[in-house]
């Protein structure tokens, strides 16, 4: 009984040792990705932009299509009842167009994606897919995101492999690969939320 009880917790103390140091390199990851993107640790400036409405206001006088619209308003009802805050950045910038911060559980947009309606929506659907891939194992939330196993074209893969921008980064590019895979096909990213992401 004594051996027994022993080695249930020393297999206890192995279980949370590999959990902390998973979460430990994956919070590692994050901070070198944001230093390598130029993000600072407070707080910027932000817009919180919720509704279809709230978009049209800061696009005019660019408006969504209406097929853009269909696309976009289901997209932002699942992030909202995932409790997904989605904030325009202060100042437009040529680091990335998008950010997902899993810990903040926040999506930070370029406001140089509004001389674009198309380019917002990919961008939105892009990190709603990193969003998905924060969501596969619960116990990891807050960290960083993990490939889910979605097909991806070789266009996206080429994408990534060739942009400067993913050149030094510290995660699984699968995750950017499906990202860039998914970033027009915003129902699909709505699908792969649903099946993906319990509701908070």
């Amino acid at each position: 009984m004594r051996f027994n009880r022993r080695w249930h917790y020393g297999l206890g103390l192995s279980a949370l040792l590999i959990v902390l140091g998973v979460q430990g390199r994956q919070q590692w990851q994050q901070q070198r990705w944001a230093d390598t993107l130029g993000i600072t640790a407070s707080a910027l400036p932000s817009d919180r932009l919720v509704t279809l409405a709230d978009w049209q206001r800061r696009l005019e006088p660019r408006r969504f299509t209406p097929s853009q619209q269909q696309q976009l308003q289901p997209l932002l009802i699942r992030l909202q009842r995932l409790g997904i805050a989605v904030e325009l950045e202060a100042e437009p910038h040529d680091r990335y167009a998008g950010l997902w911060l899993p810990s903040q559980r926040q999506i930070r947009l370029n406001p140089r994606l509004l001389r674009s309606p198309t380019a917002l929506l990919h961008s939105l659907s892009h990190e709603s897919v990193h969003v998905a891939q924060s969501c596969r194992s619960n116990f990891l939330w807050g960290y960083s995101p993990v490939p889910l196993g979605l097909p991806t074209t070789p266009a996206a893969r080429q994408r990534v492999d060739q942009s400067s921008l993913y050149q030094n980064y510290p995660g699984d590019r699968r995750v950017e690969y499906e990202a860039h895979t998914y970033a027009q096909q915003p129902e699909q990213v709505v699908q792969i939320l649903n099946e993906t992401c319990p509701e908070s």
